[in-house]
């Protein structure tokens, strides 16, 4: 009897010391559980899910970003074979960012979000949106400051801005032309250029480089892509592949020419509406 009262005492010590280390690290949210200090967690507007983000690099970068996501639904279970949506909007700018993350489930309620995009420092909201069936809803986590800041001068666009698609490089080694895939430029739409080099006799430009930079000079951010030449179609004529434009406006599109000729810049004005 004696030996079993003792068995009783440890047994009840093991599972007390067990249910407090449980506790310490998940917590309640009006019925909900949140399983990770660290971790950012918010139910939906109209309670019918909870959404943990879990961020390995412990916050969000300039560039791409990985997170994990833990949703519950309102009797607090695990949510499976649900439509996860992830969007980045950045509610200062009016914008949001148009390259839609990649989405895996993995099974008890955990969804992997990988490639989340963005694009230029400054205050951002991740709007996840949870379907399952019927139901439809959202939570909204905030970031007032993802990045570093930078100061940028504050440049207006200069009244008759030359969208000229011809242009000399800026020491004049070059002479350069561009066509675009999608003419009217379209916002938002991934497309090429086809861009002619020539030396300033007429004669192509065989095996350059070029290096592409876009900017959006009133904005202080660049490009959502990273354009690259793709190939040399003909002697002088490069294929650069992956532009996009994601919002209205001025941009400049500088092209660096590395030949045996020399290193030159060429710079290209837009207005896109």
């Amino acid at each position: 009897m004696k030996k079993d009262f003792l068995l009783f005492i440890l047994v009840s010590i093991v599972l007390f010391s067990c249910a407090t280390t449980y506790q310490g690290k998940e917590h309640t949210h009006a019925g909900f559980t949140k399983h990770y200090e660290e971790s950012l967690f918010n139910v939906t507007r109209n309670s019918l899910f909870s959404v943990e983000v879990v961020m390995p690099e412990g916050h969000l970068k300039v560039g791409k970003n990985n997170i994990d996501l833990i949703v519950h639904d309102k009797s607090d279970r695990d949510v499976v074979r649900a439509n996860i949506r992830v969007d980045a909007y950045m509610p200062d700018m009016g914008h949001g960012i148009d390259i839609e993350p990649v989405i895996v489930e993995k099974g008890g309620g955990l969804y992997q979000v990988r490639d989340i995009s963005l694009t230029m420092p400054g205050h951002y909201q991740l709007i996840v949106t949870v379907q399952r069936g019927s139901e439809t809803d959202r939570a909204v986590f905030d970031f007032p400051q993802v990045g570093e800041m930078t100061m940028h001068k504050h440049i207006l666009m200069p009244e008759g801005i030359d969208t000229s698609r011809t242009n000399t490089s800026e020491k004049g080694i070059y002479r350069i032309s561009y066509t675009p895939e999608i003419d009217p430029i379209r916002i938002n739409t991934i497309h090429s250029w086809k861009v002619k080099i020539q030396n300033t006799s007429g004669q192509a430009v065989t095996g350059a480089t070029v290096r592409i930079k876009g900017d959006m000079p009133e904005h202080g951010h660049g490009l959502p892509t990273e354009p690259v030449v793709v190939e040399e179609t003909e002697p002088g004529v490069y294929i650069i592949d992956g532009f996009k434009f994601h919002m209205p406006g001025w941009w400049v599109v500088n092209l660096e020419i590395i030949s045996p000729l020399g290193t030159d810049t060429v710079q290209f004005q837009l207005y896109l509406k």
